[in-house]
């Protein structure tokens, strides 16, 4: 167990002032607290982030029962506060913090954004400068490593002026050793999108990808023989597989953000040996493959002959560069496979 990991997660899915909810243009969102409540799961799974549940905070809309409207700033900070004082009682080193965020939000600038907060209005939006809360922690150099993921749009939107840190700022003397990562769903000044996915349930684009990647999709071989999800390797996951979850609509609007932002981007192993990520994948294939085609990976490794079936075949894949070859000869086609795809077209 990560004994001394902490996390912080939000999901903010219900805006009924935000927006026109009375009028003809709804601001509620379907995926944030799907997208918490996964995120939750592999937090606190053995075999993901491995986190004490104990030492997560989780505030959700769905904590809220109408008439309330929440979570609004006071019910944020709140739970901060008591997040606070709660690292400042525990062991130390501290290990990890994560800080997932999803809802609407913007961007003030590149890497520099946050979420809008449930009681926001059309003329009067409240907001966490989520950033600036990753920086805070990051600069008072008691964790080892700071990750946050942010799933919200980073359009300038309406507000004037962000909400600032509601605490003052403690930077110890001496060199700063924390390391850091944030991963942001859009470049500014680029929207967020949302979709159901092939659970059957509406997630967050960037939170469906980043839920394959930290199953194990974004793993890469280290030369010793193991597999980790690195910072960087789960960046360039992300920017692989975001896409094949959108739309084609999703895909051609020009204010929608085709893949995700990074920064700062400290190098590090988020993920050690995670789970092997394989799924069952079908390809559609040209008549010229013929009645069975050969599989290879990126080695050459013979991964066995397939029949095909009503021009196509139907395969168990991990992400990444394979290779099909009508058995017969004749054809051939490379392909990637990143582990978001519902199905391949090679016709």
């Amino acid at each position: 167990m990560a004994a001394n990991d902490w996390a912080i997660v939000i999901g903010i899915a219900r805006y009924p002032e935000f927006g026109g909810n009375a009028g003809a243009a709804p601001r509620d969102l379907d995926g944030p607290v799907n997208d918490a409540e996964t995120f939750m799961d592999w937090l606190t799974n053995p075999s993901g982030g491995d986190v004490p549940a104990g030492q997560v905070i989780k505030v959700t809309s769905d904590d809220f029962a109408a008439p309330d409207v929440g979570p609004d700033l006071d019910d944020l900070k709140a739970k901060l506060n008591q997040f606070k004082n709660d690292i400042d009682q525990a062991a130390v080193p501290l290990g990890r913090l994560y800080i997932y965020a999803s809802g609407h939000g913007y961007g003030r600038e590149r890497l520099r954004g946050g979420v809008y907060l449930a009681d926001s209005k059309i003329d009067k939006p409240t907001d966490l400068f989520i950033s600036k809360y990753l920086s805070w922690f990051s600069e008072r150099n008691t964790f080892r490593e700071c990750v946050l993921f942010c799933d919200a749009c980073m359009d300038q939107g309406r507000l004037a002026f962000p909400t600032p840190v509601h605490w003052l700022r403690e930077i110890p003397l001496g060199p700063n050793t924390t390391r850091s990562f944030a991963s942001y769903a859009a470049r500014f000044a680029g929207q967020a999108v949302e979709g159901p996915m092939e659970n059957g349930t509406v997630h967050g684009v960037y939170s469906y990808a980043l839920k394959l990647g930290l199953d194990g999709a974004a793993a890469v071989a280290d030369g010793n023989g193991g597999r980790h999800i690195t910072t960087r390797s789960l960046q360039d996951y992300l920017i692989a597989a975001m896409p094949k979850l959108m739309t084609d609509a999703q895909v051609s609007a020009p204010a929608v953000s085709k893949e995700p932002d990074q920064g700062p981007l400290d190098d590090f192993i988020l993920v050690a040996n995670p789970p092997l990520f394989a799924k069952d994948v079908t390809i559609k294939l040209p008549v010229a493959a013929g009645n069975s085609v050969l599989l290879e990976d990126a080695s050459f490794a013979n991964l066995g002959t397939h029949a095909v079936a009503g021009s196509a075949v139907t395969v168990n894949l991990s992400p990444g560069l394979y290779l099909l070859r009508a058995d017969g000869g004749g054809w051939e086609e490379g392909f990637e496979y990143t582990g978001a795809e519902r199905e391949l077209d090679l016709q």
